[in-house]
Order: structure tokens, then sequence, then C-alpha cells
């Protein structure tokens, strides 16, 4: 919904009560004459027109009340969105501090918020008084650029190079917030086509461009954009340093919950290095500018995975026969390999309720013990073994919130 208006309500109110009570002197005064008998004279034409001019009230004060105080010269026209020659079939917006100057067919070639706003009624002395939007001249300077592109354009492969993800970022948003469904969708489209690059921003744009994608495809309910994006982003969350703040803001605010178990879960990881772990003992520590409440729900979710590595580390994942002629056999020697591997150095570096991180580490270690021709296990079970791993670390990772819930 827009956040749209020119009348401040406590103006117009105030307003409506003088027109009120002048009525009502107007009738106290007819009825107070009336007992005077004088003759009926009609009213001249001439004088009813003076009348309902003189009705008509200049509501140019009420808008200008309604805008912030910014001295004239503190406004600032777009250079290549505000034509200084060009008057009829225009409309003028204030963006922040900066005017822009947009010819009406641009924004009426299919319905939108913007035909509703071009189509209330004239409101006598509010033509000189630009239309105030709560926007960033930014954003709305990205709107305009796709309102008067070419269709060449929208016609090409879009590329990081070709569009910026901060401009389709601002398409989308405001093309959403205006109700302009045929741009909405190509902004959509095009940002679903940079996520979907593994090396593009979604590996390392900022974390607040990052929130913005993942914001815009939950207010849009793109499901396809809305799951490549969380992909991208648990691996990114998991096994890099990114700021995870803005991220999480969104995936609270939209009950994101793989999102949130993930950046929750690499706060515990967090607070656990800081605590000094040294391997004998489960402590985990939490400042105090920790809200009580979170330090006791993050120590309760501490203590809950310490108990899944445990689980994790003393039940191998299975997987099925693919046709092995010596299955039970590759079985014993896998759970085998698999304990070794959970006791080993390398993975008993990892915090203790670091199981993402330990079990990253195993499947390294299981990889290559079960290379080459000496290998106890069948190229058709190596490759099980190997699924069965990201079959678990996808279940783990699915059920991190569960542990912060608990409590």
């Amino acid at each position: 919904m827009v956040s749209f208006y020119i009348i401040n309500p406590s103006h117009k109110l105030h307003f409506l009560s003088r027109l009120m009570l002048k009525g009502s002197k107007r009738i106290l005064k007819g009825i107070n004459t009336s007992s005077v008998a004088t003759p009926s004279i009609a009213p001249s034409q001439d004088e009813e027109v003076k009348q309902r001019k003189r009705s008509k009230t200049n509501a140019s004060s009420f808008i200008k009340s309604d805008l912030n105080s910014v001295p004239l010269e503190g406004f600032v026209r777009d250079p290549d969105y505000f034509q200084e020659d060009s008057e009829a079939g225009f409309c003028v917006f204030r963006v922040e501090n900066t005017l822009f100057k947009v010819h009406k067919c641009y924004l009426l070639r299919e319905p939108s918020t913007f035909q509703d706003m071009l189509s209330l009624p004239f409101v006598e002395g509010a033509a000189d008084i630009p239309i105030p939007l709560y926007d960033t001249a930014e954003q709305f300077r990205d709107l305009l650029w796709a309102l008067y592109a070419p269709p060449i354009e929208f016609a090409s492969v879009p590329t990081e190079d070709s569009f910026k993800i901060e401009r389709l970022l601002n398409i989308a948003e405001l093309a959403n917030k205006y109700c302009l469904v045929s741009y909405e969708t190509w902004a959509l489209q095009c940002i679903l086509a940079l996520a979907q690059n593994p090396m593009g921003f979604l590996r390392s744009a900022p974390s607040e461009v990052c929130a913005r994608a993942l914001n815009i495809a939950a207010l849009t309910n793109h499901h396809e954009l809305l799951d490549m994006v969380a992909q991208r982003l648990v691996a990114r969350m998991l096994w890099t340093d990114v700021e995870r703040g803005p991220i999480l803001d969104v995936a609270e605010s939209r009950g994101l919950r793989r999102l949130q178990g993930v950046a929750y879960y690499k706060e515990v990881i967090a607070m656990e290095q800081l605590s000094g772990f040294d391997g004998d003992e489960t402590r985990a520590y939490f400042p105090p500018s920790v809200a009580a409440e979170r330090r006791a729900r993050f120590l309760a979710a501490h203590h809950s995975l310490v108990n899944l590595w445990e689980c994790v580390r003393m039940a191998p994942p299975t997987f099925i026969d693919s046709g092995c002629t010596s299955h039970a056999d590759c079985l014993a020697a896998w759970s085998e390999m698999w304990i070794d591997a959970s006791s080993a150095s390398q993975t008993m570096c990892h915090g203790q309720a670091d199981v993402l991180g330990r079990l990253k580490t195993m499947m390294l270690l299981l990889k290559k013990s079960m290379k080459g021709p000496a290998s106890p296990i069948s190229m058709d079970c190596t490759l099980a073994a190997l699924e069965s791993i990201t079959a678990m670390r996808d279940d783990i990772v699915a059920g991190l919130m569960d542990h912060f819930e608990r409590y």
C-alpha cells in the first residue's frame, strides 16, 4: 500500500469545521431576518457565480504544510528526468530534495498506483505543488530509467555488467510498491538470472544487498528466487565471515526458519570460540550485552548441539544397495571409517557445538580414504556414502532452528 497523501487530515477537519460554523451562522441569520417581513428577491445570475467563486478554497497552504520544510533553493532538478521546456502532459514529483518532471503517458501505460494518484480530483491552488513520494531519489531515478527504457534494453540477457544489481533491486521494490506488475516481473527475472550465477552477487556483494534480494523475493512470493537466494546465503553464512545482521533481520521479519537457524548457529559457534574452548570442557561465553533470555536460549541451544554431535558421530548415515555385490562388507567398512574420521584430530579441532564444521572435515577425510583402488568400499557404495553425508548435512541445516526453540 502506498503511503501517499496531499492534505493533512487535521487541517482538513479544521477547515470543514469552519465551513460548518459559517453555514450555521448563515442559517441563524436567515431565521432572524425571516421574522421581518421583507419582499423575497431572487439573486441574479452574476451574484450566484460570485458566491460559487467565493466558496472555493485555495488548498495550496494545506499541501505545503504537509511537506517537509525545505528552502526553495534546496531543491534540485534531476538532470535526466526534468525537462525544462516541457509543460503539457507532465507531472512533477518531489523525492527527497530532488524534483522529477515525468510525462504522464509513461505512468499510465498500465494500471498502477500512479494512475490512482493522477486521477485524484483537481484541487484549486495545488497545481504548482510537486507530488511528494517517500522513496529515495536514487530509487525513483532507477524506476524512471525502466519506464523510459527502449524495448531492446529489456530483451538483452542480464549480466552484472549490463544490469547492476542495485538498480534491479530499486526497480523491483518500487514496481512492487506502486503496482507496476510488468516491470516487477521483469526485474525479478533479471535478479533470478544473476542469482543463479555461482560467482554472482550473492557470493561477493555486501550483506545489505543480499538481504534486499532476499526481502523482495519473500515480499513478492517468488518461490524460485527465494529458494535460490536462501540456498546461496546459507552456504555463504556457514563458510564465510559475511555480516549476518541484515540477512537475519529479513529472515526474522519474513519467518525464514532455515536462514534464522544458520545465523543463530553461527552466533553460538562464535561465542564458543570466544570462550576459549579447549576440547575437554563444554563452555560457551555470551557477553553481558546479550539479553538474559537470549543468553539462556543460546546456552540451551549449545547444549542441544553438543548432544546432536554425539548422535552424529556414533551413528553413520546408511545408504541403500545400489547393485554392489559386497554391500554388507562395504557397510561394515563404512562404519569403521566413520568412527575413525569422527575422532580424528582435524575433526576435533572444531568446537563441540560446531556439528557442521566437524561434518565437513569428516567428509574431506572420508573422500581421501575412499579414493583409489585401495579403498575398502566399492565405487558404487562410495558415491552413495558421500551422498548420504550430504543428505545428513542438509537435514541438520534444515533443523537448526529447532535447537533454539526448545528452551
